[in-house]
């Protein structure tokens, strides 16, 4: 068969080489999922409102030793575990340079959120909570708590 449209060879549609065409055909269609830039401008950062966060500072006494405080800190793992608590997070002073504003003087900070005050009420009230502070209030010289309604979460 004798045709000049036929050949054994195939033919070459692409100009390019095959791999540059497919890394080619996949940065296209990952560029095609990013977001136009009036979607960015309309997002904004997560918000949580009417959420609660706690915000608790001990002060451990002097003499506290280091089972106890290891004793303490297990307590305050024990207490953040309570269902209610949306979420929990557990610190102890950074080792930041010393300002005018800081306070490295506690021993152990806790930041519980609350998505209810009906949640914070079940908390405060809670058996883990008071048995908590029975057991553990003679280990502390002061406690500072701080609660904020929270207006923006990033």
């Amino acid at each position: 068969m004798s045709s000049k449209f036929y050949t054994s060879k195939p033919m070459n549609v692409f100009p390019l080489p095959s791999h540059i065409f497919i890394v080619s055909l996949i940065l296209a269609g990952l560029a095609a999922c990013q977001p136009t830039v009036e979607q960015t401008e309309t997002q904004t950062p997560e918000t949580t409102t009417n959420m609660l966060q706690h915000t608790v500072y001990f002060y451990l006494n002097d003499d506290v030793t280091p089972e106890e405080q290891e004793q303490f800190e297990s307590g305050l793992k024990k207490l953040l575990a309570i269902d209610e608590i949306h979420k929990a997070e557990l610190g102890v002073p950074a080792q930041t340079p010393e300002r005018d504003v800081t306070d490295h003087s506690f021993g152990y900070s806790i930041f519980a959120w609350f998505e209810t005050m009906e949640d914070y009420e079940i908390y405060a009230e809670h058996p883990v909570h008071m048995e908590f502070i029975e057991k553990y209030s003679d280990l502390w010289s002061e406690v500072r708590v701080y609660d904020s309604d929270l207006i923006e979460v990033r």
